[in-house]
Parts: structure tokens; sequence; C-alpha cells
């Protein structure tokens, strides 16, 4: 039976660098998301934004993930960016919570072409309550639950952009998570994983546009995980597309612009796996306030739809 605690163990921490570590690999509105992707994203868009997340993923299971994120992204003059992140993570057992301060600067590499470097200091909690877990049999491992205390790390990115295209690399999270009076190294690697993206922005007649976007995310010893996203804007203002994750779900997501100060948007998604048998929706609702937009002779492209 100790075998079989350790095993548990080892999946609950699976589940923790899945989410505390990657950001959340399971947010299908990037756009509210930018900046626990990437710290390089501070000051990219060309306007200053507040912006509220909530997701509520696998309804009806129990300890499903609930996650609650809000951010600050400003722009500070043509050529520096800072934001703040708070985000509130639960997933069974597992709860975590963290508080991130981001800084980017942006080099001018041509008339089109824009190269961004981000830093982000983070400040967080993450706690395990294994004595709520139900075991057969008593053991050491399962008796006392486990708390990271307050823990710092750091992590940075880089983007790459013009006025119809970007690029994007980050690492949310260089340091390993610790556990006060636990050593887990032998039951996953608690180091952060890594994040690549890309998307453009194409031209659909006088009306629409079409913003196809991918997000790619990798961490050591677990399956990749890749979202893919077409989305179409209409003149107006309105978006409307469709989300897959590889091998996982698959979902629809709509968005309303509404004059040019507030932008509201939803996401549902419908598992692929297994989990169709037990669950089938997974919600997420977003709203941004936008001010001070920039006068600036250069614009970027509407990151992830922004």
């Amino acid at each position: 039976m100790k075998n079989l605690n350790k095993i548990v163990l080892g999946v609950a921490f699976a589940l923790i660098t899945t989410h505390t570590l990657a950001q959340d690999p399971n947010f299908r509105l990037n756009q509210f998301n930018s900046l626990l992707l990437n710290p390089a994203q501070a000051g990219a868009n060309s306007y200053s934004d507040v912006s509220v997340l909530g997701v509520s993923q696998w309804n009806s299971l129990p300890g499903a993930p609930r996650t609650a994120a809000f951010s600050g992204n400003f722009k500070m003059g043509d050529n520096f960016g800072m934001g703040a992140a708070f985000m509130q993570d639960e997933l069974g057992p597992v709860k975590s919570f963290n508080i991130s301060i981001n800084a980017a600067y942006h080099l001018k590499l041509s008339r089109k072409w824009r190269l961004s470097v981000g830093l982000k200091g983070i400040m967080g909690n993450t706690t395990v309550a294994l004595q709520d877990l139900n075991v057969v049999d008593s053991d050491p491992d399962m008796m006392t639950n486990l708390n990271s205390g307050l823990s710092f790390n750091g992590g940075y990115g880089v983007l790459l952009y013009s006025k119809k295209v970007y690029f994007g690399y980050s690492q949310p999270r260089v340091a390993a998570i610790a556990f006060q009076d636990r050593n887990m190294s032998s039951f996953v690697d608690t180091k952060g994983g890594h994040i690549g993206y890309f998307g453009t922005d194409l031209p659909m007649g006088a009306s629409w546009k079409w913003r196809p976007n991918v997000v790619a995310r990798y961490i050591p010893t677990l399956p990749l995980v890749m979202d893919i996203n077409s989305i179409f804007t209409a003149k107006g203002g309105f978006d409307i597309g469709v989300t897959y994750q590889l091998n996982s779900s698959i979902g629809a997501m709509i968005g309303f612009d509404v004059k040019k100060k507030f932008y509201i948007g939803y996401s549902y998604s419908f598992p692929l796996s297994q989990l169709s048998s037990i669950t089938n929706q997974t919600h997420e609702l977003g709203l941004r306030y936008m001010f001070n937009k920039s006068n600036s002779s250069y614009q970027g492209p509407r990151f992830f739809n922004n």
C-alpha cells in the first residue's frame, strides 16, 4: 500500500507541474492570459488594459480545476512595458496562489519588426491537502499536508512581432518548487516547462479577418500540450472561432468589442478523451477594459485576437 500511496503522490505532483509550473495549459482565451504565458508581452499591445479571467473545467467531476486570474498590462511609452498578474488555482487537493511582476523592453529591429525581452518575478504558495484523500491503510507519507510556504521564483521570455505576425517563447518558471520538510524530487521534475507560440492576422475580404494561432507547452516527463485556435473577426468587432487541444478537447469561442473600451469573451470546450464519459463541459469567461491607446505610428498585431 505504501507504493500505491507514492503513486498517488506522483500523480498529484504531476498535476501540480501541469497547472502551476506551466501556467495552466488549459486556458483557451489566451488574449486574457498573455502575461501568464510570457512576460515579454508586457507593453506589447497598442493600449494598456486590465483583465479578469475565470475558468471552470470538467464540470460535475469532483475536485475539478477552478482557476481565476487578474492581470494589468501597461504600456510605458514606445519601448517599455510593465505588468502584474494574480492567479489562484484549485485542482483536487492542490491549491496554489501566485503574484507576478513583469517587465519588458521592446527593441526596434526595423521599420516592420520589433523584439521584446521580458523578465518576471513570482511570489506564491502551493499546498496539497493529503489528509483529505481517502486511503485504505495509513501511511506516513499521506498523514501530513504539503506546503511550499512563501516561495519565490522567476521567469523570462522573448517575443518577435510585426503588424501581422508574432512568435513567442518563454519559460514561466526557472526554479523548482520546494516543499517544507519533504523532498519530492524522486516523484516528479518540479522545474518549469517551456511555452512556444505563433500567430498571424490575415484579411478575408473587406469585412472579415482570420487570426489563427498555435500555443505549445512542453514539460519534461509529460505529454506535449498544443492548442490550435482559428478565430474570425468581423469589421464591427465581433469574434467567433474554434479551439482544439491536441488529443484532449474541442470547443468554440465568441467575443465582443464594446466601443473599443471593453472586450467580453466566452469559450466552451468538450473533452475528446475518456473524460467525456463522466464530464462534458469546460467554461471560460473573460472581461477586459482598455485605456491609454498609443498614438504611435507603429501598431503591433492583435496578439491571440487582443
